[in-house]
């Protein structure tokens, strides 16, 4: 049987093939007007540039556009995305699992409980917290109601400060210098041996990816806007280099790889360490405001919302699947809606084209990827805050951890590190911080606008 399976593997990618023809070269977005100017739109204009636009107006004028192109290939992507999750349950079955999600999680090494866990404490926890955050920009921006394509708006549009690809070493070099000389050499040959893609190409994948082929070095790939966030971005991506090239360096190749919900976590641990050196390297409240906005609505936000409601509704998906139901666009709709509603409650207006973000993730074709994002920034948040507080001791654990590469399990991996994953106690740690940020940036806010007035 397994035989049987492995020759079929050459099309079992198909799915994931077709929605990325569908997703990159068929779906036609037509140019929108505003203020008398034409704009044109594709997958990288919205979610780079015009997703977080300070103008309320212009944000939901491209949401309405960009959703309507792709309302019109639901039901191709949703025939695409079915085919795929019921081959994952026809290959569940023939190797005896109870779920699908027994059956993903079984290459990950992580627990069914864990995978629970994730998704249970932070739609219930950090729920909370981030209808909070949401209240707090709607009252920033005067807002009438806070509808869901204002999400990415940043706290403070005008403080948006704009960085030169060349400028942008000194923050990298100055944040990842703490993880010691030789892991800062690579840092700096990756820029100057051009390991980083920074240009902005038709066709290119939208967000940013680190490649790492075994026994090479590995390779960045970002769409470079020059904002300044573009440096949580290429730090984020170069510590899946880093990651990867202390493991290859350590491990035989079938063990230099990571299991999935661990992979995350050396990535956004260096996001929090550019944070760390951006806040103590300014005494200006308005940089400070940007940097914790940037933290909560780009790291956070990113991580542990958007992948984490992702995960959610993966898991009804595979739920409904087990149930022996084939899915339809209207049904995939349904739970995503359901999930953002749950999650936010009346705090935010689910406008229409909301319930399609389902179709805008490669993730659903990697297996339970998404809520990987959420357990690694938890790894990542409570390692940068060690080694903010115990130095250099901490340093080497984390180190030790990365050259470890997938020669043990997550909770094995996390455990050299100092981290208890088995428990819920480092995901409530980093909910906690979480809160404590939002708390922080709405103190920020009144304060600057008291002094403003």
């Amino acid at each position: 049987m397994k035989k049987t399976l492995a020759s079929l593997s050459p099309t079992l990618d198909g799915a994931y093939e077709l929605y990325g023809i569908t997703k990159m070269l068929d779906i036609d977005f037509e140019s929108f007007e505003h203020n008398g100017q034409s704009y044109p739109l594709d997958y990288a204009t919205f979610e780079n540039e015009y997703e977080d636009n300070p103008d309320e107006s212009f944000r939901t004028k491209s949401f309405k556009h960009f959703s309507e192109a792709l309302k019109k290939y639901q039901h191709t992507t949703a025939a695409t995305y079915n085919m795929k999750v019921q081959q994952e349950k026809i290959e569940a079955d023939l190797r005896g699992y109870d779920s699908v999600i027994d059956y993903l999680l079984q290459d990950q090494e992580v627990t069914r409980d864990m995978f629970d866990r994730q998704i249970d404490v932070i739609m219930s926890d950090l729920a909370p917290i981030m209808q909070k955050y949401a209240k707090l920009l709607k009252r920033v921006h005067g807002l009438d109601v806070m509808k869901f394509e204002d999400l990415k708006v940043s706290i403070d549009p005008e403080f948006e400060p704009e960085i030169s690809i060349e400028d942008s070493k000194r923050y990298i070099y100055g944040a990842l210098n703490v993880l010691g000389k030789d892991y800062l050499n690579m840092v700096e040959t990756a820029y100057e041996d051009r390991w980083i893609d920074f240009a902005q190409n038709k066709g290119k994948e939208t967000g940013a990816y680190c490649a790492s082929p075994y026994a090479s070095h590995s390779y960045v790939f970002i769409s470079w806007t020059g904002k300044m966030t573009e440096t949580f971005v290429l730090a984020h991506e170069l510590g899946h280099a880093g990651h990867f090239t202390l493991a290859q360096h350590q491990q035989n190749y079938l063990e230099s790889e990571a299991s999935m919900y661990f992979v995350e976590a050396p990535s956004t641990m260096n996001e929090m360490l550019m944070a760390n050196y951006l806040f103590e390297h300014s005494d200006d409240p308005k940089f400070k405001r940007w940097v914790i906005g940037s933290i909560v609505s780009r790291t956070y936000y990113h991580n542990m919302v958007t992948h984490l409601l992702e995960a959610a509704y993966q898991r009804e998906v595979y739920n409904k699947v087990d149930a022996g139901e084939s899915l339809t666009a209207p049904q995939l709709n349904e739970i995503m809606r359901d999930v953002y509603s749950q999650f936010f409650g009346d705090s935010v207006k689910l406008t229409e084209g909301a319930e399609l973000t389902w179709m805008r993730q490669p993730h659903y074709y990697m297996g339970l990827y998404s809520y990987t994002y959420s357990a690694g920034l938890t790894i990542g948040t409570v390692m940068s805050q060690r080694i903010q507080n115990e130095g250099q001791i901490a340093v080497e654990q984390w180190l030790d951890t990365l050259r470890a590469g997938g020669s043990k399990s997550p909770a094995d991996l996390a455990s050299i590190a100092g981290i208890d994953i088995t428990t819920d106690q480092p995901l409530r740690a980093t909910i906690q911080y979480i809160g404590k940020l939002v708390n922080e940036l709405e103190q920020l806010t009144d304060e600057i606008e008291a002094t403003d007035q």
